[in-house]
């Protein structure tokens, strides 16, 4: 019998062939309310090869394949309350084997940081535990300056910012898959992906938790 990390019900794992080899941490009921992503091939939204955000994107040369492990709905939603607000980080592990599961070739994770104050307050980087997930070294190649949660910000707010990040490292030449929770307008890992390629890094992904629809 095991308990599941999300509803905290105990449950009776499954024996089929494609599940011996993971540990089983979430109950089928709570496993089949994380939807997978959808058809966009550069960020993963639902209901088109290209949505109408990224074909905008790609008109303005800022194209970013972004690969997004569930959509952002309403089981994303209190799993991110419970992780990224309340501190329930041992809900990641949810995830784990996912996260696992991704293709970074030789590339290096770079999660986007929290400012300095956000992270006194918070006491962790979400981005940086989610990387840890996965297979890959990880290296802090960006910081971030102070300013307001853009988890509280509007679409246009977003849209609107300013390039809040520095590149503290040498990048020239490197392959880097950005980290991040929640793939929204797509402008914070665009913002990032600008400063390391202007700093001369090669080619740059991102992997995300989940895809905002």
């Amino acid at each position: 019998m095991n308990r599941c990390l999300f509803c905290q019900e105990v449950y009776l794992p499954s024996w089929e062939l494609g599940n011996l080899w993971t540990r089983q941490v979430t109950c089928p009921t709570c496993k089949i309310k994380f939807v997978k992503r959808g058809e966009c091939v550069d960020c993963g939204k639902p209901g088109s090869p290209c949505c109408s955000d990224c074909t905008a994107w790609r008109q303005q040369g800022l194209t970013l394949q972004t690969t997004p492990l569930y959509l952002y709905n309403e089981a994303a939603k209190e799993f991110m309350r419970r992780f990224k607000f309340l501190g329930d980080t041992a809900l990641l592990e949810m995830f784990t084997d996912d996260l696992k599961k991704v293709k970074i070739k030789q590339a290096v994770l770079v999660p986007i940081p929290l400012s300095t104050e956000r992270l006194a307050d918070r006491r962790f980087n979400q981005a940086e535990l989610i990387a840890r997930q996965m297979r890959g070294k990880i290296a802090p190649y960006l910081s971030r300056l102070e300013g307001p949660a853009q988890s509280k910000a509007g679409r246009q707010a977003r849209l609107a910012r300013s390039n809040p990040f520095c590149v503290k490292n040498d990048v020239k030449g490197k392959n880097i898959v950005l980290v991040d929770d929640v793939y929204t307008t797509g402008v914070t890992l665009r913002q990032a992906m600008f400063r390391l390629k202007e700093a001369g890094a090669k080619e740059i992904s991102a992997v995300t938790l989940f895809r905002s629809v």
